[in-house]
């Protein structure tokens, strides 16, 4: 059976007053971008990743760095350099923005926001996450019941939304150039942190190199930009059992054969990342 993802439903309903609000911020975004010598891709870090990964402790980590100005995900839709000056309206709206950092940073969890990234947008620098398809799965679930949003209500919406974000991480990988990109996984994140930071930190040439702590800014945890459930709750990357917000732990009520796909993209992703220079 054929599904719409809830990303094309979403657009074709996007109030009017919404699309207007996204044309200004769009024209205001390239006057920033224009005047602003932060709005360049090479100098621009995003994680690249799906929901209920890890991302919004290393985006934390990341963004307690002076030279590193952000918060989260900030749902700017990269086609331009305008998008860069987007990100600067957003952040400095949320009063998140640093204009002395070098470094402008983003979170990007959702195909809409990368799907018509332009060349330029891969000379960014990029760290891939993802996470195992059944606890991402009914991690996503467990978020949505709780935060009281009809989104994903069932364990098919989930995983369609994870198989074709799985989908666009494998093809936006090999889109960057290898000395842009790096990957890890959740469970790489949460098992060996310290390894992992320092791998990041190598990449980002970030002297010295990241620590595992943070404290959650207010902007990470509301109106979409991060973990609403755990990130106040923690000031570092801990193991999972100790983070996760999965209430009970059960089988998904997919179809076997699907599981098995996600199954196969996950150990792709894996693959790709584990095994690349």
């Amino acid at each position: 059976m054929n599904f719409v993802p809830f990303d094309e439903i979403e657009r074709k309903h996007m109030p009017v007053k919404r699309r207007v609000k996204d044309v200004v911020k769009l024209s205001l975004g390239a006057a920033v971008a224009s005047l602003n010598h932060q709005c360049r891709f090479e100098q621009a870090i995003f994680i690249i990743a799906h929901m209920r990964c890890g991302s919004t402790a290393l985006s934390n980590i990341l963004c307690g760095r002076p030279e590193i100005s952000g918060y989260g995900e900030s749902h700017v839709t990269y086609t331009s350099r305008s998008s860069l000056g987007v990100l600067v309206v957003n952040q400095a709206r949320r009063k998140e923005w640093r204009p002395q950092a070098p470094h402008l940073f983003d979170k990007i969890l959702h195909s809409r926001y990368d799907a018509g990234a332009d060349v330029a947008f891969f000379q960014s620098r990029a760290v891939f996450v993802a996470r195992e398809p059944v606890e991402t799965i009914l991690s996503i679930r467990n978020l949505f019941a709780r935060i009281g949003k009809g989104e994903y209500s069932t364990d098919a919406a989930a995983a369609a939304y994870y198989r074709e974000r799985i989908v666009r991480l494998l093809s936006m990988w090999d889109r960057f150039p290898q000395q842009n990109r790096i990957g890890l996984t959740h469970r790489l994140l949460t098992t060996d942190p310290k390894g992992q930071l320092e791998r990041i930190s190598s990449f980002l040439n970030l002297s010295p190199p990241l620590e595992n702590r943070y404290t959650s800014p207010r902007a990470s945890t509301v109106g979409g930009g991060g973990d609403p459930l755990t990130s106040h709750r923690f000031s570092e990357v801990v193991a999972n059992a100790e983070a996760s917000t999965i209430r009970v732990k059960r089988e998904l009520d997919i179809v076997a054969d699907e599981l098995g796909r996600l199954n196969s993209l996950y150990l792709a992703f894996e693959d790709k990342v584990t095994t690349s220079p």
